[in-house]
């Protein structure tokens, strides 16, 4: 019985990131409740690169999907396809779109928490910051879970002509 590593589903990450949006608004109600002045709270800010560094991990995976492509379908000036390779590229794809989810839905949760009371100029540039890093964290698991489809290999049940699950 050999382990067999399993596609990224889009219910499951969209679920990972629900989670950590419902996780990080309760932990900031949480806090607000406890009279943390949530606004004023200098590691509650929107760094600038962060969307920055999402984005070229996203342009990144991006790349490496055109790559690979090219790799798998054989085009002749593509470098020679290296199983070891491939999977750290599987590799990186899932712990990037895992990340990608994490992280967005994270910032998802911080901007829910900002939209009620948006009406003050520290709420509204906090709230487009989560919206880029909400939309780069999308851009991220999208290239991801691109970048693993990319690199999935042919079912085995294909030798198999009875069909039997040979788990």
């Amino acid at each position: 019985m050999t382990p067999r590593l399993r596609p990224m589903r889009i219910a499951v990450l969209a679920t990972v990131a629900v989670v950590a949006g419902v996780a990080a608004w309760a932990l900031l109600v949480l806090l607000d409740a406890r009279s943390v002045d949530v606004l004023t709270a200098s590691w509650l800010a929107v760094p600038p690169t962060l969307p920055v560094g999402l984005l070229v991990v996203a342009v990144g995976l991006a790349v490496a999907v055109r790559a690979w492509r090219q790799r798998v379908s054989g085009h002749p000036d593509a470098r020679p396809l290296e199983p070891l390779s491939a999977a750290r590229a599987v590799a990186a794809a899932k712990a990037s779109g895992a990340v990608g989810a994490v992280v967005g839905g994270a910032y998802l949760g911080y901007a829910a928490y900002l939209v009620p009371d948006a009406h003050s100029e520290l709420r509204t540039s906090r709230l487009v910051g989560c919206a880029a890093v909400v939309v780069c964290s999308v851009l991220v698991v999208a290239a991801a879970v691109a970048l693993e489809r990319v690199l999935r290999l042919p079912d085995d049940d294909e030798d198999d002509p009875s069909g039997a699950d040979r788990r």
